[in-house]
Parts: C-alpha cells; sequence; structure tokens
C-alpha cells in the first residue's frame, strides 16, 4: 500500500462496509482473482449481501458465529473453471471431494472449514484451491507444513515466483486504485 493510501485509509471509517470490501477482495473485484475470503462482523452480513447482490460476485458463507462471517467472495464462473481443471480436480478428489457438482464442493469445504472453526479439526489446507492459489503453491505449502516457502505475499509461493511477484504487485496497485477512488468520491470517510 502506497503511503499517500495510507494516509487516506487513515482517514476514512474503516468499518464501511464498501471499505471492508475494498480491503479484502480488491483483487476478485478486479477480475484478477477467483476469489477472496471476507470476514465482517455479523451485523454487517445483510450490507454485505447487498453490495454483492449488485456486483458480478458471489458471496457464500462458511461462518457465521457470535461475532464474525466469513464469506468467500468469487466470480462464479472464474472459480468453476479452476476447480475444473483436470490437476486441481484430481488434488480435490484426494481429499474426498465430490468434483461432480460445484455447489457439493462447496458445501464440503464449508463444511470442513467449520470443522475446523469450531471443533479445531484439522485445517482444510485444500482452501487454496477455493481461494485460487496455483495448486503448485497449495500442495507446496502442505508437502512443507507451510514452511521453505521462496516467497511471501497473499500466500506463500512454492514456484514461479517472478510470476507471484508481478501477480502480488498488481493486486497492491488495484488496491490502492479502488481506496482512492472511494476516498475521493467521499464515502466511507469519517463517519
Amino acid at each position: 500500500m502506497s503511503e499517500e493510501v495510507f494516509g487516506m485509509l487513515c482517514s476514512m471509517n474503516r468499518q464501511k462496509i464498501e471499505l471492508q470490501i475494498i480491503l479484502q477482495c480488491a483483487p476478485t473485484i478486479a477480475g484478477l482473482k477467483t476469489s477472496n475470503l471476507l470476514i465482517v462482523s455479523k451485523e454487517q452480513e445483510d450490507s454485505v449481501r447487498y453490495v454483492l447482490r449488485h456486483s458480478r460476485l458471489l458471496g457464500y458463507r462458511l461462518v457465521y458465529d457470535r461475532y464474525r462471517v466469513v464469506f468467500l467472495v468469487f466470480n462464479k464462473e472464474m472459480l468453476i473453471n479452476y476447480l475444473s481443471c483436470y490437476e486441481v480436480k484430481q488434488f480435490l478428489l484426494d481429499y474426498g471431494y465430490n468434483t461432480k457438482s460445484f455447489g457439493e464442493s462447496l458445501r464440503q469445504f464449508k463444511d470442513r472449514y467449520l470443522a475446523y472453526i469450531k471443533n479445531r479439526k484439522e485445517f482444510p489446507h485444500e482452501m487454496g484451491v477455493f481461494l485460487g492459489y496455483p495448486l503448485c503453491d497449495v500442495k507446496g505449502f502442505i508437502d512443507n507444513n507451510g514452511d521453505d516457502f521462496v516467497y511471501s505475499g497473499y500466500w506463500k509461493v512454492y514456484d514461479n515466483v517472478d510470476e507471484a511477484r508481478k501477480l502480488f504487485a498488481r493486486f497492491d496497485k488495484v488496491k490502492d486504485e479502488m481506496v482512492r477512488k472511494l476516498y475521493l468520491k467521499g464515502e466511507s470517510c469519517h463517519e
């Protein structure tokens, strides 16, 4: 985040849902990434649904507890295409997923993530494919227990470092642009 945008952000109300969606989901909003997690207070759920209803993105609720709601915010076509890749499909099959049904795969992921959140069951590392991370990085994370990565940014990178750096820079740039536009529009400021 640039210093200029950080300064703008400091004067904005970070509780406003539009700003939270930008901060947590800008790469997905811009079509650069398949999906992002969006974590908001449970009081903001209806606002999230309203904003997403007026976008080309979908929000699938993964967690609803006393304090927060966790959504998988995604571009449906991009996510279906990614999960349909042969290697990704095989990866999910190895984890027991029903890869014939997109909806069923999402439900299975939700169940596994919820089991982790509520009962501290095994973390569903396959989350990385639902977030559109490169399969080599998801497998690298699993195989190395999150260690021995060669670069870290939006996720831990195990291969194609130059490509990941360029992509992360694009993610940062689009986030800065979106925050700047929201600031100049006068929304989410000071209230």
